[in-house]
């Protein structure tokens, strides 16, 4: 079970690099904020049939996915998009019918605070964990149809069932920028949460480590 934590007021920290922006192109964030500290993700399993893997380093950088509920964010957040009215999103996952899922976290999201996509709808949680860390060492990088790693070292977030692994990923849309998944397995690109539905982006980006 996720823990609880208290809500903060907190400084935003963008994930640095190439982000996505309302005129369609990619623009950069501002400067990014705060030192990185915890734990990082889990390391990169080995996939069966789903693709090459990331190469592996002896470094990464830290990061700590810290439990959160009820529309709470920690200090130190990862902002990884925003809505069109300028409402910030950060990177969060959730634990859901035996997977770990990324999606999209803020203190305005009804129904507790998280949303992702699955199984054609939009599911809320009331308990979920965020991105905390340095985003300065975090970057986006483009991608279209199904995730190829090629040279990128992208964040591990969560996993299906099944065991695939997902990833963070990010897309321009309906005039801002919504966090979802990705991963090799996943034909149609990313897949995100709006208006209640599960939504997929053949164009997106992925988090990745500088």
């Amino acid at each position: 079970m996720i823990g609880s934590s208290t809500s903060f007021v907190l400084p935003i920290v963008y994930a640095g690099g190439l982000s996505l922006n309302t005129k369609g192109g990619y623009g950069q964030h501002p400067p990014p904020q705060g030192q990185g500290y915890g734990q990082h993700p889990p390391p990169q399993g080995q996939g069966q049939g789903y693709g090459q893997q990331p190469p592996r380093q002896q470094s990464q950088p830290q990061f700590e996915w810290k439990p959160a509920s009820n529309n709470s964010i920690p200090p130190n957040a990862v902002q990884g998009g925003v809505e069109a009215d300028g409402r910030p999103i950060f990177v969060a996952r959730a634990f859901y019918k035996g997977g770990l899922h990324p999606g999209k976290a803020g203190q305005h999201l009804e129904g507790g605070g998280f949303a992702f996509g699955y199984g054609g709808k939009e599911v809320r949680l009331d308990e979920y964990q965020v991105l905390c860390g340095n985003a300065s060492q975090l970057r986006w990088v483009e991608r279209q149809g199904s995730l190829v790693f090629d040279d990128i070292r992208p964040v591990e977030a969560g996993h299906e069932e099944s065991g695939e692994p997902l990833f963070i990923a990010k897309t321009l849309y309906d005039g801002g920028q919504q966090l979802g998944k990705a991963g090799p397995h996943l034909k149609s690109g990313m897949s995100f949460s709006y208006g209640k539905k599960e939504k997929n982006s053949d164009k997106y980006m992925v988090l990745c480590y500088v």
